[in-house]
């Protein structure tokens, strides 16, 4: 397994079980176009932190192997208040991360246009206040 923090391609990992003690693979770094770059890191499982949650914007990817000898893939999105199940992907056999690609890196774009929109609101509020 890769330290924590070291950027991984996920389509090396992708093809195994995820390693005991991790939650899943958080996304570092993805590219436009599909079946390229997908780097991840491993994010920890600790079930006795209060920090498990998801912060605002991190895609976490995990897999199980499937019954039908693929694996079952779920995406969760943190958000400020909250984490969400974004998509699943049951019995994906091979390379996943191809299949799984436009999702992720649709919403990491929706993501942060939504942020930089709630930004822009917040500062155009600040300033008609006062």
């Amino acid at each position: 397994m890769n330290p924590p923090t070291s950027l991984f391609p996920l389509r090396v990992a992708a093809l195994r079980p995820m390693p005991e003690g991790v939650r899943g693979a958080l996304v570092r770094e993805i590219s436009p176009c599909p079946g390229d770059l997908l780097r991840t890191t491993w994010y920890p499982a600790d079930p006795r932190s209060c920090r498990d949650r998801l912060g605002p914007g991190a895609l976490l990817l995990t897999w199980t192997p499937s019954p039908s000898g693929g694996m079952d893939v779920t995406a969760r999105l943190g958000l400020d208040t909250v984490e969400v199940t974004l998509a699943t992907w049951p019995g994906l056999h091979g390379d996943w991360t191809t299949t799984v690609h436009p999702t992720v890196y649709e919403v990491l774009g929706l993501h942060a246009a939504l942020r930089v929109a709630t930004d822009a609101l917040r500062l155009a509020n600040s300033r008609a206040d006062t």
